[in-house]
């Protein structure tokens, strides 16, 4: 699921589609920041469906510290794993509520659990060694400088159809023109491109995991975590 375009090509269907190829009312840089400016809410689009398609790691070295910086791009955390041995497995963090936040007062060891606090990365209990892997969301890229050649990824046809539209809404706005057919047109492409994100798992149904809270006696992290008592369940 990937459709790559030319910068300089969604210049052109844009200034087509708001019929105005040849009016230097909006000038090339500004076609590009609508365009980057829409391609936001595409992006936004996307990660809200839970699609994992704009998705980053990050490695963090455990060395004793209080907290761990985030990323600069950073926007979502999807999850943080820790490596467990050389061969490359990982078991996952949970992450902790703030009402757990005394959990594991004082306490070392392998991270069990993290949670983010500002701008950073907190792990419980505080390792002193070890290797993890943050995965995340990150921020929507500004498109607007990049030159005609480069491509940038709007998904699906109807990702390209609502970004063009939606900057034609803009564009013709700026011109005082009509733009009622350009917002139900990109309003529509809207709703077909919430649909294609919803279905790039065509036919694996969403499934509940429930694994054991911190304040579960036999809760201990990592392998073998799910559990059949309900008094114990975090829902995630």
């Amino acid at each position: 699921m990937t459709r790559l375009l030319l910068m300089g090509d969604v210049v052109l269907r844009c200034q087509r589609r708001a019929d105005m190829e040849n009016d230097t009312t909006i000038s090339i840089p500004e076609w590009q920041a609508l365009i980057s400016e829409q391609y936001a809410h595409l992006y936004g689009i996307v990660v809200k469906a839970g699609m994992r398609y704009f998705e980053s790691t990050s490695t963090i070295t455990a060395d004793g510290s209080t907290s761990y910086t985030l990323p600069v791009d950073h926007d979502e955390t999807i999850g943080i794993d820790r490596t467990v041995d050389s061969s490359g497995r990982k078991v996952e963090l949970d992450e902790l509520m703030v009402q757990e936040r005394n959990a594991f007062s004082g306490q070392t060891g392998d991270a069990l659990c993290y949670a983010l606090s500002g701008q950073t990365i907190v792990f419980y209990p505080r390792p002193l060694t070890g290797t993890y892997t943050h995965v995340y969301v990150a921020q929507s890229p500004d498109i607007s400088a990049i030159s005609d050649e480069t491509t940038f990824d709007v998904v699906t046809g109807d990702g390209e159809a609502f970004l063009v539209w939606g900057v034609t809404v803009k564009a013709q706005a700026k011109r005082d023109k009509d733009t009622t057919l350009a917002i139900q047109e990109r309003n529509a492409a809207e709703v077909r491109f919430n649909e294609d994100c919803c279905l790039r798992a065509l036919i694996n149904p969403r499934r509940r995991v429930i694994v054991r809270g911190p304040n579960d006696p036999g809760w201990g992290g990592g392998y073998g975590n799910q559990i059949d008592d309900p008094g114990g369940w975090w829902s995630r």
